[in-house]
């Protein structure tokens, strides 16, 4: 991007530009091209036919730069307007072929075409702000994770998704969300539905989410001011970058006569991702790339994370290149504040993270403990390690936790699937599991539309058939019916606890480790009752004049219960769930001795909270 690769407008005249045209082919190996000429359906206002690849604009080559060669050329002006185009690459020996821009800024609307703005609103114009107080440290973070097509299909009518998504910020912003994790909005190959998962051009922002029909111009503006409405909530914006593989149809492959000796492609470097091509990070030329690419979205768009797909297939042990030198990049140029999460499924994650600029990995265990303590109607012992994984790594270093993702069914249908009667008959189970998720040492992530309760299955493994990726739009009147108010509810009520109380975002908590044989509460009285479905823990905070102390008591059980527990302190201790759902709007527990009972209702828990001055 430093260097112009892709099509760009020749300055800044908002009704008409001159296009360049650039591409890059790195030192070492021989694409064995001979011509490259650029047409598309800015022909006709150049008084030509559009599509005429006899008559387009040749590329010229230049060799002088030691990092490899440059081929590039410039039309003459036209109007603004948003415009597709495609190479046509001889080479010799081989007979020539069309290639799409793999350094195209924008994806065309068909034919797997790149596109190319001219005029429209300017940089100037939309001029990314950041947040107003700055970057939050890791642990203060609640995350959403945000299907942009999904998340927007309900309302947004012919509007661009990314435009529509502002409209609901505020009611995430409410509902104490402060970081929005987006999946892939980087190009995919076609205009059908997708996750964004199989990338085709890293610099572009794919078509289908950037596509306004009133105002065809606009591409690149409606992410950075998407970008700009969350930072002026206070809300940060991570993306979902898929570095280890792209889409068979990668475009730099294309380029070269022989595409299996493209150097971004060449060699698996880890092992294979079946059915996608995997990019060689054994060259380093794929690393500045990747890095390239980051730094394009963080310095154009003002990003504040990333969070890095299926990192078990680019990293190495002992070896630098692949994961631990993009990470490093990015970490020396954007600094200790700007979130990287790994998404490294494997026993090796907190290794991996702690032996890399990585600030976090996606952590499975409370997902895995959830849907089978829903399906089986029975917590285990194994559940209060999941609630404390942040004491496996090092300081500053937080993982990232959650019920459900994009890639498992929605929590709301695994509360009632035993019984098949999903959401509506068993989203009161799932409050437990919140609170556990909200007082526990971790950064939490809330998957779009469970917080509806939306009943969605997906199959964990769907043999090929391609039913894991399709559209699963959110319901929005969903959120004004019972079961959305409540669970809406509890999730603002959670957040704003824990945003209020240090205790929840330190990484202190009692008992720090639990041995998956005991099935009861320890000497002291905390820990897991697996026969009575109750877990007593406690997190706390050194702050200013004394400690902020909560005892969290859960009861996962289908009936109320009396729970022995013990308290670090005597006193006073306030419920800070109280009122919700109705009953008392204060509910206190008044301790005179190392123990007090507490009743806790069925599927519910209490956050019981006492100041300790000094």
């Amino acid at each position: 991007m430093d260097e112009r690769c892709g099509a760009w407008q020749v300055g800044n005249d908002p009704d008409s530009g001159a296009i360049e045209f650039r591409v890059f082919f790195p030192a070492g190996v021989d694409p064995h091209v001979t011509s490259i000429v650029v047409a598309g359906d800015f022909q006709a206002e150049l008084g030509g036919k559009d599509w005429d690849f006899a008559n387009g604009f040749a590329l010229l080559r230049d060799t002088s730069d030691p990092r490899g060669d440059f081929w590039s050329v410039a039309t003459g002006a036209v109007p603004a307007g948003f415009y597709e185009y495609k190479y046509l690459v001889g080479f010799d020996g081989a007979a020539a072929r069309f290639v799409t821009d793999p350094c195209a800024r924008y994806s065309g609307l068909r034919d797997r075409n790149s596109g190319v703005v001219v005029g429209g609103s300017r940089p100037a114009d939309n001029v990314v702000r950041p947040l107003p107080d700055g970057r939050k440290p890791l642990a203060d973070l609640v995350v959403y994770e945000l299907m942009i097509d999904d998340f927007t299909a309900d309302f947004r009518r012919g509007r661009a998704p990314l435009d529509a998504v502002t409209d609901r910020l505020d009611d995430l912003r409410d509902m104490g969300v402060n970081a929005i994790e987006f999946l892939p909005w980087t190009a995919w190959k076609n205009a059908d539905f997708d996750w964004g998962y199989e990338p085709f051009q890293y610099f572009a922002v794919e078509s289908r989410y950037a596509n306004d029909l009133a105002h065809p111009e606009e591409k690149l503006s409606w992410l950075k001011r998407l970008v700009n409405e969350c930072h002026d909530r206070g809300i940060h914006v991570i993306m979902d970058g898929v570095y280890n593989h792209v889409s068979p149809a990668f475009p730099y492959r294309e380029l070269y006569r022989e595409p299996e000796l493209c150097p971004f492609t060449a060699h698996t470097w880890v092992k294979d991702f079946p059915r996608l091509q995997d990019l060689d990070f054994g060259n380093r030329a794929t690393g500045e790339f990747i890095e390239d690419v980051c730094r394009y979205w963080v310095d154009e768009f003002g990003i504040d994370g990333i969070r890095f797909d299926n990192t078990v297939n680019f990293y190495q042990p002992g070896d630098l290149r692949g994961l631990p030198e993009v990470l490093t990049a990015v970490r020396d140029r954007f600094g200790a504040d700007f979130s990287l999460t790994l998404e490294h499924l494997d026993q090796s994650a907190v290794a991996v993270t702690n032996s890399t600029a990585a600030t976090s990995f996606w952590d499975n265990s409370l997902h895995d403990l959830c849907f089978d303590a829903l399906w089986n109607d029975r917590i285990t012992a194994d559940l209060l390690n999941a609630l404390n994984n942040r004491r496996l790594l090092a300081a500053g270093k937080v993982p990232t936790l959650y019920l459900s993702n994009h890639d498992h069914s929605s929590s709301g249908w695994q509360a009632g699937a035993r019984a098949n009667v999903g959401s509506v008959g068993g989203w009161w189970k799932l409050q437990p599991f919140l609170i556990a998720l909200f007082t526990s040492t971790a950064v939490p992530l809330l998957r779009n539309g469970d917080e509806l309760a939306e009943d969605h299955f997906l199959p964990e493994d769907d043999h090929d058939t391609g039913r894991r990726v399709i559209a699963r739009p959110l319901r929005w009147k969903l959120a004004g019916d019972p079961i959305g108010t409540t669970l809406r509810a509890l999730h603002r009520r959670l957040a704003r606890i824990r945003a209020e109380h240090p205790g929840l975002r330190s990484p202190f908590m009692y008992p720090a480790e639990w041995e998956t044989w005991q099935s009861e509460p320890n000497p002291v009285g905390v820990g897991i009752d697996v026969a009575r479905q109750t877990v007593v823990y406690h997190r706390w905070a050194p702050v200013d004049g004394g400690v902020d102390n909560l005892v969290v008591v859960l009861n996962f059980g289908d009936k109320e219960k009396l729970v022995d527990v013990p308290f670090p302190a005597t006193g006073g201790w306030d419920d800070l769930l109280a009122g919700f759902a109705g009953g008392d709007e204060s509910w206190t527990v008044e301790v005179g001795g190392p123990r007090a009972p507490v009743l806790v209702g069925s599927h519910w828990g209490r956050v019981l909270h006492r100041f300790n001055p000094r």
